[in-house]
């Protein structure tokens, strides 16, 4: 895979994690499958760290990752982009495929 279609999984995949459509069993899954991937985008592997952080305490908000990456030290982050909703389709069968050893 190259690197520019490897850096749309991750965004897709950290997308998915952010979705509210997503169930929690869904977002545990990926998180695990996730876990082991030493991300391409050093932003990517930042706001899954962030989002690994937020995720026991329940639904993720834009609020809440944009606060969690201010107070890492990562103000300027987009995080609305993370927030746009991915097909559930591609995350389960393309984007944790991909991505996973």
């Amino acid at each position: 895979m190259d690197r520019e279609t490897q850096i749309a999984t991750e965004l897709q995949a950290l997308r998915a994690l952010c979705d509210a459509a997503i169930t929690r069993e869904e977002r545990q899954t990926l998180m695990k499958s996730l876990s082991e991937h030493d991300f391409i985008e050093p932003e990517h592997q930042v706001v899954f760290e962030s989002l690994r952080a937020l995720f026991p305490r329940g639904p993720i908000s834009l609020g809440q990752l944009r606060i969690h990456m201010n107070n890492r030290g990562f103000p300027d982050t987009d995080v609305e982009k993370y927030f746009q909703p991915a097909p559930v389709e591609s995350i389960e069968h393309r984007a944790v495929d991909k991505l996973t050893p």
